[in-house]
């Protein structure tokens, strides 16, 4: 495995453990989220100035329930 391999692999292990993290604190403050990676990963790109580097994996919409 190269370094490039080596970035995307700790990159999808650390987007994991922040998921988590993200699961954990709604569950404990009564808001509700689930993790996605079905997006417009361009567009998250282009609205967040992210550059070329970044590489965009999940996203976590957070609110209350119905």
């Amino acid at each position: 495995m190269g370094p490039q391999e080596l970035r995307y692999e700790w990159g999808a292990i650390d987007a994991g453990i922040i998921s988590q993290n993200i699961s954990l604190f709604c569950a404990a403050t009564g808001l509700k989220t689930r993790p996605r990676a079905s997006m417009d990963k361009e567009k998250v790109k282009d609205l967040l100035n992210l550059k070329e580097t970044h590489y965009v994996l999940l996203n976590h919409p957070v609110g209350y329930a119905k």
